[in-house]
């Protein structure tokens, strides 16, 4: 027989399996391929000047850290509001008094610093609550020697030998239990709804959930099916200022009038498809509540820079003004003292029409042939953010405010205008599956592969993270099969050396 390694007669197994994966590949025709999910619009440019007073940190925030400037913006944004929730309300025609709550939430991949962002913009929080901590530790001692006084006085009254009435009068005369000093915590990460209420029970009477790692929240006991329903209406009762009300069988009941709670969450793409894709947060309205920006990516540009000359000057002055809110005293109830009655707002007579103008073009849009028909939900709520946002940029830059200026207005209605854009383009592109973007994934990692042809096996070891078990590979590749981005082989084709069961070449692009 002719030894020639090119005569068929002479191949082994693993020669006859590359000619006909070699054949294969330029005979066959691949099939039309199909995206996987329409892709979004690039983000627009942050609105930056519409900041107003907090222009400068936004930009120094930006500058320190080199993330996305819409990040930044957001992060300065969400922490003013946070600081200064407590010290008023706004009153918009016609709306009557609102608080300055709101629930921020920004859509980024790893690595685009998320962690960095926050660690600047709430460096004032972080002291604060140091503070906080170091003045408890004597205000702690103070009252266990008072509830200890008032225990020991209490059994003395009842272990006297006196009739119901004398007793009675000498317990009302040691008055109510003492109470516990608040803790000094004010940013929470991943509470459930019941250690949220019990945070704004036990600590002051206002907080913030802050995290950029939002996976720990929205993939925690907080948003689990059991629990998922109650964090939206909680998060739904804080934004619209109503008292908090549970009535729980073993923990008692909760009456907690005048809480305010403002959140920023940070999400990756895959975190924020799971809270997006659930129809319950649409239908319930906490999307509706929340300002989102899904940034433009910054990775492959931050190369090293030094920050501009004053941009620690800057972040020195924009702490002291989140410090000053946030230590200022608060207004409370006379009947509750641990319950907020903030001061209101009102819009200078410059500023009124145009918020009704807003107000107005927004519930146009809304109708069934509007700009905002899509988001009808969100856009009915659209003024109201504006008119909150206005009051934060107002009190940021005074905090003896109590008219909101034209120009903080008009300033608010630009964000609020952007927060609308930002929703319409998120509308539907945030609700894409997670399988549908775990098979993008796959797809994009595999058309930088040497070898077009994979078996189940590297594609699980080596592949995008979320796939680091069989059946999560098997069901990415099935996607791409079925959009035409890859072909089954048939079984036993060998691969590495040795026959495989399960087999698929990727079709390059033409």
């Amino acid at each position: 027989m002719d030894a020639n390694p090119a005569n068929p007669a002479n191949w082994t197994r693993t020669d006859a399996t590359a000619f006909v994966q070699t054949q294969a590949g330029e005979l066959a025709v691949p099939p039309e391929k199909r995206p996987l999910f329409r892709e979004l619009p690039a983000a627009q440019p942050f609105p930056i000047e519409a900041l107003g007073p907090l222009v400068d940190a936004a930009l120094a925030i930006h500058h320190k850290t080199q993330a996305p400037l819409a990040m930044c913006a957001q992060s300065a944004l969400a922490a003013a509001t946070l600081a200064a929730q407590a010290q008023r309300d706004v009153i918009l025609p016609g709306g009557g008094r609102k608080p300055l709550t709101a629930i921020f939430v920004t859509i980024a991949e790893s690595g685009e610093r998320k962690s960095s962002v926050d660690r600047v913009a709430l460096a004032a929080v972080y002291q604060v609550e140091q503070e906080w901590r170091q003045q408890s530790e004597g205000e702690r001692l103070a009252y266990m020697n008072a509830k200890a006084a008032w225990d020991s006085a209490r059994e003395k009254v009842k272990r006297g030998k006196n009739d119901m009435a004398t007793m009675r009068v000498a317990l009302d005369a040691l008055g109510a239990e003492p109470k516990p000093p608040p803790h000094p915590m004010l940013l929470v990460a991943d509470p459930t709804p019941e250690a949220l209420t019990l945070h704004l029970a036990q600590g002051r009477p206002m907080a913030g959930v802050f995290t950029a790692e939002g996976g720990l929240l929205i993939g925690g006991a907080a948003f689990n099916d059991e629990a998922r329903m109650r964090t939206a209406a909680l998060f739904n009762t804080l934004w619209d200022g109503d008292p908090i009300r549970r009535l729980r069988v073993g923990t008692g009941e909760k009456f907690l009038p005048g809480r305010r709670c403002s959140a920023h969450v940070m999400l990756q793409p895959v975190v924020a498809d799971t809270l997006f894709g659930d129809t319950m947060f649409d239908g319930i309205g906490l999307l509706a509540r929340m300002l989102i920006v899904a940034p433009n990516s910054t990775a492959g540009t931050r190369f090293y820079k030094e920050p501009g000359i004053g941009t620690d000057t800057v972040l020195t002055d924009y702490n002291n003004r989140l410090a000053d809110l946030l230590k200022r005293p608060f207004v409370t109830r006379p009947d509750m003292p641990d319950a907020l009655d903030p001061s209101p707002m009102w819009l200078h007579p410059d500023a009124k029409p145009i918020w009704i103008k807003f107000h107005d073009e927004c519930e146009r849009a809304i109708a069934p042939d509007g700009g905002l028909s899509t988001i009808r939900a969100f856009g009915a709520k659209l003024a109201e953010h504006a008119g909150r946002l206005a009051a934060v940029l107002t009190l940021y830059d005074d905090t003896d405010a109590m008219e909101i200026p034209a120009i903080a207005m008009q300033s608010a209605v630009t964000l609020a205008t952007y927060y609308a854009n930002e929703m319409l383009r998120l509308n539907g592109g945030a609700t894409v599956s997670r399988e549908l973007r775990t098979a993008q994934r796959l797809l994009n990692w595999w058309q930088v592969q040497p070898n077009p042809v994979l078996h189940l096996a590297t594609i699980y070891q080596f592949g995008p993270a979320e796939l680091r078990d069989a059946k999560a590979a098997r069901a990415a590749v099935t996607v791409l099969a079925e959009s035409g981005w890859v072909e089954r082989l048939p079984p036993n084709t060998v691969v590495d050396g040795k026959p495989r069961k399960d087999v698929w070449r990727l079709f390059h692009e033409q």
